[in-house]
């Protein structure tokens, strides 16, 4: 831990590691994020096993994000009334069990499809409440000025975790079986959540709310539509998760019916994508405080549009990797994130924070419709009119609008 503070007081990389309870929390995310990458690829790979149908592994996927989207508005209250580091250990805890029971189950070669459906079901509802309340909980460990490299830097574990986690989770599944690669899964949630334990971060001033938590929930969407900023923002994102990001959960079966890969080979495949945007965000945090955020989010909003487009056309394992790199070299969540942590104000940071990751989590839910366009029409037509169309509408908010144009955060 100590060299790790050394790292951040010398290398602008790594600057908000010179934050004690920062390091903790940071290190915790590494061990969550490998777990998160595996979760979702042997989850996939499960439904693939059991029934080789892209659309199945798309409802298992919409499960997950339709629980996290009707949760995860009610966890950015709790993030902001209430202690966001307990919600953050409660949730991780009861991820480890859920994953854990699966595992078991696994063991005695007795799951079937409905084990799997009840699984996202679970994981989403407790990963909602905890996305949240992490994603707050960044900003009360830094200093104002290191609150773009601490995003960036949480950033960058949640797409190294993208790297790892699948390829571990394949290499396990051919030498081992699945069962033991779930058993991995959750020792690193449980590392997780141990990390968390270590954290103290600075007090904040306490809520003593007495209005309804509907009340909160509409000032919180009142803030984000009246507000140039966040409705640019946001706007953009919520096309970025329906229509783009359903890429990133429905590779498995691309990877299984175009490329004929086996789970190791899907597993490296997905790494393309996570090492691209971990590129970016090491990029980014290098740079600081920089003062033309507005033009990277541009950028990356239309390198990953572009990019999506083209993986439609790619028939080559090699071809669709060096895709997908390019893909996560334009993840828009990053510069997103840095710019609403900088124009929100703290007392609606949660609220706020969870719409934005309602329009990431949209990638679950847009998950089923893209499958279902895969299995009648293609994966051409699913990837390629999907990124179509998110283009088209990031073009709109974030092009003709001047909003985005004339940021200045």
């Amino acid at each position: 831990m100590e060299r790790l503070s050394v790292l951040g007081s010398k290398v602008q990389a790594f600057r908000a590691l010179r934050h004690r309870d920062f390091r903790w929390f940071w290190l915790g995310s590494n061990a969550q994020a490998a777990g998160r990458g595996m979760q979702f690829f042997l989850l996939a790979w499960m439904v693939l096993e059991l029934i080789n149908s892209a659309s199945r592994m798309g409802f298992m996927i919409l499960l997950y994000g339709s629980t996290g989207g009707a949760l995860i508005l009610f966890a950015g209250i709790f993030a902001d009334r209430f202690d966001r580091l307990r919600l953050a250990i409660s949730t991780q805890v009861s991820v480890v069990v859920v994953v854990l029971v699966l595992a078991t189950v696994q063991a005695t070669e007795q799951v079937a499809l409905w084990h799997l459906y009840l699984t996202a079901f679970l994981l989403g509802a407790f990963q909602a409440i905890n996305t949240p309340a992490r994603l707050a909980i960044v900003a009360d460990l830094v200093d104002r000025e290191d609150i773009m490299n601490a995003v960036a830097l949480n950033s960058a574990v949640m797409n190294a975790g993208r790297i790892v986690g699948p390829v571990v989770a394949g290499v396990i599944v051919e030498l081992a079986g699945i069962a033991p690669a779930l058993y991995v899964a959750v020792g690193f949630f449980a590392t997780g959540a141990v990390t968390l334990l270590m954290v103290k971060p600075a007090p904040r001033t306490a809520r003593h709310e007495t209005s309804p938590i509907l009340s909160d929930l509409v000032t919180g969407f009142r803030y984000c539509w009246s507000n140039p900023v966040t409705f640019t923002v946001i706007g953009i994102g919520f096309a970025f998760g329906f229509f783009g990001m359903p890429y990133q959960q429905v590779l498995p079966a691309f990877a299984k019916q175009v490329l004929a890969a086996d789970a190791s080979e899907a597993g490296v495949l997905m790494t393309g994508a996570g090492i691209g945007t971990l590129s970016g965000t090491v990029l980014l945090a290098s740079l600081g405080n920089i003062g033309y955020k507005n033009r990277v989010f541009l950028i990356c909003m239309s390198l990953f549009g572009i990019s999506l487009f083209l993986l439609g056309w790619s028939p080559l394992f090699g071809l669709s990797w060096v895709v997908l790199f390019f893909i996560g070299l334009g993840d828009i969540v990053p510069m997103g994130t840095t710019v609403l942590q900088l124009s929100v104000p703290s007392e609606l940071q949660g609220r706020v924070m969870s719409i934005w990751y309602v329009s990431a989590a949209f990638m679950f839910i847009g998950s089923y419709p893209m499958t279902l366009v895969a299995d009648n029409l293609g994966w051409t037509v699913a990837f390629s009119g999907g990124a179509a169309i998110y283009l088209a509408i990031a073009f709109i908010l974030g092009i003709v609008r001047p909003t985005l144009r004339r940021l200045e955060v």
